[in-house]
């Protein structure tokens, strides 16, 4: 079964390469093999058909006709050289393109922390889908200890340093203005946001999810429903110059947070229906980002200096809203979770500093 569906996907990439080069902007390799062609198709058929009569005022008719035996070998010669040379430029085309297509124009992004076995099939799912990519591996599973993030300064400049590999890269693929970058992985829901803040809206990504219930990764390809996250405001006021997001997608972490915000301004933001996958898919976070970028908006209206994040979210998510995060919003801090009764939230990962490019962890002080 494995056989024919890698088969399958084979074919389909062939078919996608064949047509992408077909449909694409004519190259003048393409356009000159074609006029070759069609000269040399028309020289012999005009050459091996051609008639002319003309009938003069008295009736006389008067034929004319040129046939291959009038004209010679040396047209016909002429003619077979021009469509083989115009086959040849066509075919030379096409291998140049399928050659570059072959160059992994597409950037691989995994994001490894905690759960590095999952990485694994990451890189072979998304070839078998997408055909060849490059991949630009961020593997912070040295700065853990027992499941927690030890080392957070050195994994913030891990995970900064290796996107900024991934964004050159992108920029020297082979046309790459229909390059894309893909990323998935178990980064920490601060270096999520982070990575989309250093990836920004104006490049092409592919987000990717790990199915956890089918044990397979995915692009964000499940249908849209109802259950939507629900931004509630009633406990935000503008007067305060920082406020607090609560966002409560994959687990309800209200009830914990509130224990440690710095402020009482507070945005809650909630699924209905709380579960791991509640937001895999494109639809649902395309429809999200536009809201949450809203709100933040709002925010820089009102005069906002800082805004604490505190989220339990999928990756893509984090990413996809870190995306929305401009150098003009406020200053960020999205704090980390910790499996610790005493201090749940020990540090943040504060970033989009006016003055300072640079991102930095600051210890929870309570």
């Amino acid at each position: 079964m494995t056989f024919f569906k890698d088969l399958g996907y084979k074919d389909l990439y062939w078919i996608d390469l064949i047509f992408k080069w077909y449909t694409r902007p004519r190259s003048k390799l393409f356009t000159i093999g074609k006029f070759l062609i069609v000269t040399g198709l028309a020289t012999i058929g005009v050459t091996t058909a051609f008639k002319l009569a003309l009938k003069t005022p008295e009736g006389y008719e008067v034929t004319a006709s040129l046939s291959e035996k009038d004209t010679g070998i040396f047209i016909f010669i002429t003619a077979a050289i021009f469509i083989i040379f115009g086959f040849g430029f066509i075919l030379y085309d096409a291998l140049r393109h399928i050659r570059e297509s072959g160059k992994a124009n597409d950037i691989l992004v995994e994001h490894i922390a905690l759960f590095k076995p999952l990485s694994t099939s990451f890189l072979s799912t998304v070839t078998k889908s997408k055909g060849k990519v490059r991949n630009v591996k961020i593997d912070l599973s040295e700065h853990y200890n027992e499941g927690i993030l030890n080392n957070p300064v050195e994994a913030v400049n891990d995970t900064r340093v290796m996107l900024r590999k991934a964004l050159t890269s992108l920029s020297d693929a082979t046309g790459n203005e229909n390059a894309t970058i893909h990323y998935g992985g178990t980064p920490p829901v601060c270096l999520g946001f982070y990575s989309g803040f250093i990836v920004g809206n104006t490049t092409s990504v592919t987000l990717w999810d790990y199915d956890r219930d089918l044990g397979v990764w995915h692009s964000l390809d499940r249908s849209f429903d109802n259950n939507h996250p629900k931004i509630d405001t009633s406990e935000y006021s503008h007067i305060n110059s920082v406020v607090c997001l609560i966002l409560s997608i994959t687990f309800d972490i209200e009830n914990t947070v509130r224990n440690v915000v710095p402020t009482d301004s507070i945005v809650t933001i909630i699924m209905p229906k709380i579960n791991h996958d509640n937001m895999s898919s494109l639809s649902k976070i395309s429809k999200f980002k536009v809201e949450f970028r809203e709100l933040l908006n709002k925010f820089n209206s009102d005069g906002i200096k800082d805004i604490h994040i505190f989220c339990a979210a999928q990756s893509s998510f984090n990413f996809a809203l870190g995306q929305q995060i401009t150098k003009n919003h406020p200053k960020f801090y999205v704090h980390e979770f910790v499996n610790n009764p005493d201090k749940a939230y020990p540090w943040a990962l504060k970033f989009n500093e006016k003055n300072d490019d640079l991102p930095m962890i600051i210890k929870q002080l309570t």
